[in-house]
């Protein structure tokens, strides 16, 4: 199945998807400072953390985790002009 992806490169705090579907990987690109992307199993910044991904200054992490959400997947971004990229279905 075909998924969905999603490109920023600013710090910010969004909804990826309402209700359930899976989390396939994550990219995250750090600028001028660290990063960090904290995913949850929600709508909001709040409640079950799916994962938490750090870059160092000026570096890249990657993640593939193929997990499961229920009520949404939320993705706070931190970091001066970083960049991800999310992968979901």
């Amino acid at each position: 199945m075909l998924g969905s992806y999603k490109y920023t490169n600013t710090a910010v705090a969004v909804t990826i998807k309402s209700g359930p579907g899976t989390l396939h990987s994550v990219t995250l690109a750090a600028a001028a400072d660290a990063a960090t992307a904290i995913f949850y199993d929600n709508t909001a910044a709040s409640g079950t953390v799916i994962c938490k991904l750090s870059a160092p200054l000026t570096g890249t992490a990657h993640a593939v985790l193929d997990v499961a959400f229920g009520t949404g997947c939320h993705v706070a971004v931190t970091g001066t002009t970083p960049s991800v990229t999310v992968a979901w279905a």
